[in-house]
């Protein structure tokens, strides 16, 4: 198996990291639904953060990174798309931008008053959606119950590496990935199979 992803050796490994994730998305319908649901669970996340007292700044960020009202949601944005360069220099400074925005957007959004209801709302659907996703196409549990790093952190920056992916990106890097994570599922039924024998 991979290491954990929060060890030191795998924090800035993108192949350890990926592995870890990939092996609990294989299946294309459930890669789309996390595709769509995790930047929605995390944009609603950066408004409802944006809601606690204190947490919007009343200053503007540097146009270097994006503008905008500095807040909580604001830097936890920059500091994901910090950290994701790190991990994938490329792929991370494509998607600089976009979480840039993101984060932006959330603090805007977080003034007006219909904001905590509406994300609360996406942010339910979203999870609930993924959970349907691991049950009825996965058949596996969700990477949250392993790995809230996995969960909260880095899914946000492996769902636009399968955009990527699909795109054309890297191809020999993804099939070795896909080698890997292969082992791994193959691993995790041999296991479940011994489990199931021992209760029976």
């Amino acid at each position: 198996m991979p290491p954990k992803p929060t060890s030191p050796t795998s924090l800035l490994s993108l192949s350890d990291q990926f592995t870890f994730y990939g092996q609990y998305h294989t299946h294309r319908t459930n890669i789309l639904i996390h595709i769509l649901c995790v930047p929605t669970i995390f944009w609603t996340s950066l408004v409802l953060l944006n809601k606690i007292p204190g947490a919007r700044f009343g200053i503007e960020a540097p146009w270097l990174l994006g503008g905008g009202e500095v807040s909580l949601g604001w830097g936890i944005g920059v500091g994901y798309a910090l950290y994701f360069m790190l991990l994938e220099p490329v792929a991370g400074g494509i998607y600089f931008p976009l979480l840039l925005t993101l984060g932006r957007t959330a603090t805007s959004f977080s003034h007006s008053p219909h904001s905590t209801p509406i994300s609360s709302a996406l942010f339910i659907l979203a999870w609930i959606a993924q959970f349907i996703g691991h049950g009825a196409f996965e058949g596996r549990a969700p990477a949250l119950l392993d790995s809230l790093f996995q969960s909260l952190v880095l899914a946000v920056f492996f769902v636009w590496m399968e955009v990527l992916f699909a795109l054309g990106y890297r191809k020999e890097f993804r099939k070795g990935l896909e080698k890997r994570i292969g082992r791994e599922v193959e691993k995790f039924r041999a296991e479940r199979g011994r489990r199931g024998k021992k209760v029976e």
